[in-house]
C-alpha cells in the first residue's frame, strides 16, 4: 500500500515538473511588462530607453514590451530606436487596448511631435495611441485639443520595416504614419486610423493616413482597416523620385474625408498595385472642383479637366508601361448629407480613377467600383460645418489660410475611448455589399464581421497553383516571406512530379501547430500558401521560433522561421 502511494506521489510530481517546465518552454522570456503609471512624472518613454546596458547596447535585443490591458500610459518624448528592434504589446488575452497619450512638455505646453522616431523596425499590436491627452469634451469642448503635433510614428533611418496590427491610432495634425527615410515594408492591418489632421495647428494640406513622402517603398500592405476623419489622403506619394513597388490596400473601409489634395496619391508605382473589396464612405466629400490651391498637387498623373487645369481625381498615380493593376469589387457611398453638400455648391463627386488607370484595366475597369445606398450604425458625422467654412469668402475662403478658423468649425471629432468602445461600422447583412467582395466576403473592414473574419482567414489562406508554366526538377521548400513576420507569412515550395503533399507547422518543442496542406494529392509546379500565425483551433501563436515541414513522396525538407510579436 506505501509503495502504491509513493508511485502515485512520484507519478504526480513528475507531471507537475513535466507541466511546468513546458509552461516556462512556451513563455517569452524576453517580455517585459510595463504596469501603469501610478504617480506623475513616469513616462512609458522613460522605461523603454533606460533598458539599456551602460554600452548603449539593449539589455536584450529581442526584448517585448507588454503593456497592461485597460491601462493609460503617457510619453513624453519620442522613442528613437536606433539600430534595435522596438516590440510593444498589450497583454495577451482579452480587455481593452491599453492607451497611449503623448503628454504636453511642461515648458512649451505641447506635446512630443512623435510617438517614435523610427531607427530600427518597429512591431505595434493591440494599443491605441493618441497624440494628445484627451480631456473630456463635454468639459472642455476646445481646448483639450490644443497644441497637437505633426505625427505618431516618423522615420528618421531607410531601409526599416514598420508592422501595425490591431491597435487604434488616432490625433496628429499631420500624419499618423510617415516614412521620411524609404521604408523597406509598411504593413497596417486591423487598424483603426481616426482622426487625421488639426487645422488649429496646421493646415489643410495635412490629415494623412500613410504620408510616403517621394521616397521608394517595397511593400506598403494595408487590410482589414478602418480609416475615419481625414482631411487630406489616405496615402501620399506625391511628387515621388521612386515608386511603392508592390501595394495591396484590401478590406478596408474608409468613412468621412474631405480628401483636399485627393484619396489614394500614388505617384510611382512598380510592379503591382491591388485595390480590392473596400467600402467607401463620403470619401471625397469635398468633391470636384475648379479649384487650383487643391488642384496644385493632382498633378502626378498628368491629365487635364476640362479647362486645362489638373484633374481632380479619387486614386491616380505616374503614368507607366509597366505597373500592373487589380482594383475590383470596391463599393463607395455618397450619403444624403454628402450629396447636399455637392449639390448646394454645384460640385460633382469627381472621378474615381484617372484615364490612365482605366486603360491599364481595360474592359474591368467599369466593375472596378459599385456606387451603392449603405447606412453605418454609430459613426461620427459627415465634416460639412468644416468644408462649408472652407467654401466660405469670410471663412478659408477656398485657400489654405486659417486666419478666420477656430475649433467650432473642426469635424466631429470623437475621442479615443469612442473609437476604442462605441463606434460601429458593422452594416446590414442583408445589403448587396455584405456578400460583394471576393469569395463572397463583405466588403471593407472585416473586423466588424469576426464570424466572417475567420472564414475569410480560412479563405486566403489556401494554397494556391503558381501558373508560370515551369515544371520543377526537384521538390524544393523556400524561405518564408516576410521573415520575421507579424502576422502572416508566404510559404512556397515546387513539386517536380504529382505528389501527395503534407505542409505542418510546428512550435519549437516539435509540437504540430497547424497543417497546412494535409495529405492531398498536388500535380507538378509551384506553390504557395500563406499562414496566419494561428493554431488549427484558430488561436494566435506566441512570439518565438517555428519551424515549417514540407513531406512528399520520401522527401521531407524542414526550415525555420520567427513570428514576432
Amino acid at each position: 500500500m506505501k509503495k502504491e502511494k509513493y508511485k502515485f506521489l512520484f507519478i504526480a510530481l513528475l507531471m507537475l515538473m513535466c507541466y511546468s517546465i513546458s509552461a516556462l518552454a512556451q513563455s517569452n522570456p524576453h517580455e517585459l511588462f510595463i504596469p501603469p503609471p501610478t504617480g506623475p512624472g513616469q513616462f512609458l518613454d522613460q522605461t523603454i530607453l533606460a533598458d539599456t546596458n551602460s554600452n548603449g547596447t539593449r539589455k536584450d535585443p529581442d526584448r517585448v514590451y507588454v503593456l497592461q490591458r485597460g491601462g493609460e500610459y503617457l510619453v513624453g518624448t519620442f522613442v528613437r530606436n536606433t539600430n534595435w528592434v522596438l516590440r510593444i504589446k498589450a497583454q495577451d488575452g482579452p480587455g481593452k487596448n491599453p492607451i497611449i497619450y503623448l503628454f504636453p512638455n511642461a515648458t512649451t505646453g505641447k506635446p512630443p511631435g512623435y510617438f517614435i522616431h523610427v531607427s530600427g523596425d518597429v512591431y505595434l499590436k493591440n494599443l491605441a495611441i493618441s497624440g494628445i491627452v484627451e480631456a473630456d469634451p463635454a468639459i472642455d469642448p476646445t481646448n483639450y485639443i490644443g497644441g497637437m503635433q505633426g505625427a505618431l510614428i516618423s522615420t528618421n533611418s531607410p531601409g526599416k520595416n514598420i508592422y501595425i496590427d490591431s491597435c487604434l491610432l488616432t490625433n496628429t495634425n499631420g500624419n499618423h504614419v510617415r516614412t521620411d527615410q524609404a521604408p523597406i515594408t509598411v504593413k497596417i492591418t486591423n487598424s483603426l486610423f481616426t482622426n487625421m489632421g488639426y487645422l488649429g495647428t496646421s493646415n489643410l494640406g495635412a490629415g494623412k493616413a500613410v504620408d510616403l513622402r517621394a521616397g521608394s517603398c517595397d511593400s506598403l500592405i494595408m487590410i482589414n482597416n478602418t480609416f475615419i476623419n481625414w482631411q487630406d489622403r489616405i496615402i501620399r506619394h506625391h511628387a515621388s523620385t521612386a515608386p511603392i513597388r508592390y501595394m495591396n490596400f484590401d478590406h478596408n473601409t474608409l468613412v468621412n474625408g474631405m480628401s483636399y489634395h485627393g484619396l489614394l496619391s500614388l505617384g510611382k508605382t512598380g510592379k503591382e498595385i491591388k485595390i480590392t473589396n473596400n467600402l467607401f464612405i463620403d470619401p471625397f466629400a469635398l468633391g470636384s472642383d475648379t479649384d487650383a490651391v487643391r488642384q496644385a498637387e493632382f498633378t502626378d498623373h498628368e491629365e487635364k479637366d476640362a479647362y486645362g487645369n489638373p484633374k481632380m481625381v479619387w486614386i491616380y498615380s505616374s503614368p507607366n508601361d509597366t505597373t500592373v493593376f487589380k482594383i475590383a469589387n470596391n463599393y463607395y457611398c455618397i450619403s444624403t448629407e454628402g450629396q447636399k453638400f455637392l449639390t448646394d455648391n454645384h460640385l460633382s463627386e469627381g472621378a474615381i480613377l484617372t484615364d490612365h488607370i482605366k486603360k491599364k484595366l481595360g474592359a474591368d475597369s467599369s466593375k472596378a467600383f459599385k456606387k451603392v445606398s449603405l447606412t453605418l450604425p454609430n459613426v461620427p458625422k459627415l465634416m460639412t460645418t468644416f468644408m462649408t467654412w472652407y467654401r466660405d469668402p469670410n471663412g478659408g475662403n477656398k485657400t489654405k489660410s486659417t486666419t478666420n478658423w477656430s475649433a467650432k468649425y473642426d469635424y466631429d471629432r470623437r475621442t479615443i475611448k469612442y473609437y476604442r468602445d462605441t463606434m460601429n461600422c458593422a452594416y446590414s447583412t442583408t445589403h448587396e455589399a455584405y456578400t460583394g467582395s471576393q469569395g463572397g466576403f463583405p466588403v471593407g473592414d472585416l473586423n466588424w464581421f469576426p464570424t466572417k473574419k475567420v472564414a475569410w482567414e480560412s479563405y486566403v489562406n489556401a494554397v494556391e497553383k503558381l501558373n508560370d508554366g515551369i515544371i520543377p526538377v526537384n521538390y524544393v521548400l523556400d524561405q518564408n516571406y516576410p521573415n520575421p513576420f507579424n502576422p502572416s507569412t508566404t510559404i512556397t515550395y515546387s513539386l517536380p512530379a504529382k505528389s501527395t503533399i503534407n505542409l505542418k507547422i510546428y512550435n519549437a518543442l516539435g509540437q504540430e501547430v497547424v497543417s497546412l496542406v494535409n495529405n492531398e494529392i498536388q500535380e507538378a509546379g509551384k506553390y504557395k500558401v500563406v499562414w496566419n500565425g494561428k493554431d488549427a483551433t484558430g488561436k494566435t501563436m506566441a512570439t518565438g521560433v517555428y519551424f515549417y515541414s514540407l513531406k512528399a513522396e520520401g522527401v521531407n525538407l524542414i526550415k525555420k522561421m520567427l513570428l514576432i510579436k
